[in-house]
């Protein structure tokens, strides 16, 4: 089952693998607790950019894929005091 899209960015032009997944994040109750997930995941070199939606409750990070993995990622959300599980992305049927 993949849980990745690939994704587009200028961080392609210089070789980049970029992969975008998205995050189910339980225990977060208002922004400063979306700003915290946020700042925690950017500060680490190998993600690009990151989302975060309180309302929905999830997180969509684009990450170098060759240099992270998405259970690290979810490491480093549980790390900042909170629960992430990767969502799967929706697999087109034949």
């Amino acid at each position: 089952m993949e849980i990745a899209d690939a994704t587009t960015s200028a961080c392609s032009a210089r070789g980049t693998d970029l992969t975008t997944v998205e995050l189910d994040v339980a225990g977060m109750h208002c922004q400063s607790c979306v700003a915290l997930i946020e700042e925690t995941l950017v500060r680490d070199p190998r993600v690009a950019r990151v989302t975060v939606d309180l309302d929905r409750g999830r997180a969509s990070v684009a990450f170098d894929r060759g240099a992270i993995s998405v259970d690290e990622l979810c490491a480093t959300v549980t790390g900042a005091g909170y629960t992430a599980t990767p969502i799967p992305s929706p697999n087109p049927t034949s």
